[in-house]
């Protein structure tokens, strides 16, 4: 089938599409030279109840240890279930190590049913940014905390370290048991998560995966996709500031696409991925594009960054952008059915330089293709956008101030 003749680009959008990052692994052929299938493909544990039960089976059968690194954790069905597992595995033994970002106690707030499971003291700063984010996403109500007993049973448990006082800035979202199987993705603690939104978690198998892991938390080397199985990994401890190594790896991925390129991505408006996207499209890759057609937060710089990925190329066929009716809370590329990169890095400026993110890349034709029927599932609920999308433009540029002021400031 002819694809469909592409406008010229504004020239105000010219210079956005010249513009890429290139690692030093990019030359002598690229990704598709320098990297081999790795033999023994991370799983999809898929979204909502059957991931979340299969988070609740790993930690069931923890024996020596569990570590959990979480960005939001609420105080509802899901979080309690959560707890009380932790809770019976420090019972038997296990040795819990929970890390729970603060920063994301202003999401607690200001969505769900506003309960933290951690932060039951609302100090005045994330007390006027919750009742403002509330504001702006229409979803006003008090946030006045109610005691959770479970809570406490965790904090004062003997064998349970909880790390919760600091910002952290840290966005992942792992489950780690036993160093021997780690659990990663998009998805955070919560009934929306759980029962509502799209998410997606993998999981990777075997001690020398997680102690590659840890060596790449450390910053001790460089992300190598020669390996066929490695960690795009942004520290804000072990790499310098204002620095993002993660950025100009994945921007590279996204670049080595050749015929297909698949994208379920909660939230965008970094224009250094819309510009890949486009470059992309521009050079005959068929795209894909999958997120909410109202996210809960960022929505109208969502669909902002859609309209101008149709203007940049012109809206040809080999680009599809689905809207679903739900949020969209999962971060996966799939490229040319083979390489993936999942996790909990958004196409955003926050999950480049200001969190610490935490995604796996794989080279596995098995495991691409198991997301892309994950996201394929995901998309029969969705509507294909056949024309340009509205938004609001005054809520567009507060959302980007938003943005702007949190990756400035560190959060």
């Amino acid at each position: 089938m002819p694809r469909r003749a592409t406008r010229p680009l504004p020239r105000t959008l010219r210079g956005l599409v010249a513009h890429g990052a290139t690692p030093a692994w990019t030359g002598g052929g690229g990704l598709h030279a320098l990297s081999s299938p790795v033999t023994a493909a991370p799983r999809v544990l898929g979204s909502g109840e059957k991931a979340f039960s299969g988070i609740l089976e790993r930690l069931a059968s923890a024996r020596r240890s569990i570590e959990i690194r979480a960005f939001l954790w609420r105080d509802d069905d899901t979080g309690n279930t959560l707890g009380q597992a932790l809770l019976d595995a420090a019972h038997r033994g296990v040795q819990v190590s929970i890390h729970k970002d603060r920063i994301a106690a202003v999401y607690e707030y200001a969505g769900g049913n506003k309960q933290s499971f951690f932060h039951k003291r609302v100090d005045p700063v994330r007390g006027v940014q919750a009742w403002f984010l509330g504001a702006v996403n229409r979803n006003r109500g008090s946030f006045r905390q109610r005691r959770n007993p479970l809570a406490e049973a965790i904090l004062a448990h003997p064998n349970i370290a909880v790390e919760h006082h600091r910002k952290r800035f840290d966005h992942s979202k792992l489950f780690i048991v036993d160093e021997r199987l780690v659990t990663l993705g998009s998805m955070n603690i919560g009934d929306n998560h759980h029962r509502d939104w799209v998410d997606i978690m993998v999981e990777v198998e075997g001690e020398p995966h997680i102690a590659r892991l840890r060596e790449r938390m450390a910053g001790l080397d460089e992300f190598d996709p020669s390996r066929g199985l490695d960690f795009l990994v942004h520290s804000r401890e072990a790499h310098r500031p204002r620095t993002c190594p993660m950025l100009s790896h994945r921007l590279a991925i996204l670049d080595a696409a050749r015929e297909s390129l698949t994208v379920e991505m909660a939230y965008l408006g970094d224009r250094r991925y819309t510009a890949a996207l486009a470059r992309a499209v521009r050079r005959g890759v068929d795209v894909t594009l999958v997120t909410a057609a109202r996210a809960d937060v960022l929505g109208n710089l969502n669909r902002a960054t859609c309209d101008v990925l149709l203007r940049l190329t012109g809206a040809p066929r080999n680009l599809t952008i689905v809207l679903l009716p739900r949020m969209v809370h999962s971060k996966v590329v799939v490229i040319d059915h083979r390489f993936c990169d999942v996790g909990s890095a958004n196409f955003t400026p926050l999950s480049h330089g200001v969190y610490d993110e935490i995604n796996v890349f794989a080279d596995s034709a098995d495991f691409a293709r198991a997301l892309e029927s994950e996201i394929a599932a995901h998309c029969r609920e969705g509507r294909i956008v056949d024309r340009r999308l509205g938004y609001r433009r005054v809520t567009t540029q507060i959302e980007k101030a938003i943005v702007a002021y949190q990756s400035r400031k560190g959060g």
